[in-house]
């Protein structure tokens, strides 16, 4: 006897499945896709605007270059000149760059009032940011800017009534003693002092510009020790702090020997202190 068999069941039921599968495996597959799409795209919007603000920033500097600077890094312009022929971050025009994926553009200039350096009057800060724009994403970065000044001098700061002195040199106490007044010692400038034997500093000292102390020997600071600027602070020995010490800007103390710091010395900015090759925390 001959059994006739449907199947037409089994194949419903065979579909069936099929579709149930593609539909749980097709969505997240079509999400990783779209997402790493997404991502790409987002990816380089980023590149892009990195490079713009890295634009902006080489247009600012070339701004400067031709139209502030007297050669490399001075300028004899004061701030309020330089204001003037600079542009304000709010005030400055977009530059549009048209590409084919879509529209860029960038804009650069000061942000804060252009000053004088506080931890040195002989130099000029210029706070400035570059903003960059592509398609509805922006980026921005911002920098100081300092020039050394040897315009006129202008008052203000804090050594207004101060006589700058010129650089110097000595192996004793005279070149320390030629830049003390009312018990404080400051190097400014471009001073340079060596000292060779072993000293008691009493007075509170004081190094900005690009002044140095050197120290060739054993020394102990009876007062507080502040370094700004590119100021340097080099000793080859024994040396102990009684009283605070401050390292600021791009200031540095550099000690070959031993140490002792009876309070413990503040670094701001890049401030760095240099124990035997080592930086000191």
């Amino acid at each position: 006897m001959n059994v006739v068999r449907n199947d037409k069941g089994y194949t419903i039921l065979i579909v069936l499945l099929t579709i149930v599968v593609i539909g749980l495996i097709a969505p997240p597959l079509i999400n990783s896709v779209m997402s790493s799409s997404l991502q790409n795209q987002k990816t380089e919007e980023n590149v892009q605007l990195e490079n713009l603000t890295e634009m902006g920033i080489h247009y600012f500097r070339n701004d400067v270059a031709k139209n502030i600077t007297a050669g490399g890094m001075t300028t004899t312009k004061n701030p309020d000149e330089i204001m003037s022929a600079l542009k304000k971050i709010d005030e400055a025009e977009l530059i549009q760059l048209d590409t084919d994926s879509g529209t860029m553009k960038y804009r650069v200039g000061y942000i804060n009032e252009v000053r004088f350096d506080p931890e040195d009057s002989n130099y000029i800060l210029i706070d400035y940011m570059s903003e960059a724009y592509v398609n509805d994403a922006k980026d921005e970065k911002a920098e100081t800017y300092r020039l050394k000044y040897t315009g006129q001098p202008v008052n203000g700061g804090d050594n207004e009534d101060e006589v700058q002195p010129p650089p110097t040199s000595g192996n004793d106490r005279a070149c320390l003693d030629l830049n003390s007044k009312n018990g404080k010692i400051h190097l400014s400038g471009q001073t340079y002092c060596y000292l060779n034997g072993s000293f008691v500093i009493d007075e509170l000292i004081k190094i900005t510009g690009q002044a140095k102390l050197e120290i060739d020997g054993s020394v102990v600071f009876r007062k507080s020790v502040d370094i700004a600027g590119q100021g340097t602070l080099d000793i080859f020995g024994a040396s102990h702090f009684n009283e605070n010490v401050f390292v600021r800007g791009n200031g540095i103390i550099v000690i070959d020997g031993s140490v002792q710091f009876d309070k413990m010395p503040s670094k701001k900015g890049n401030g760095s202190i240099k124990y035997n090759n080592r930086e000191y925390n």
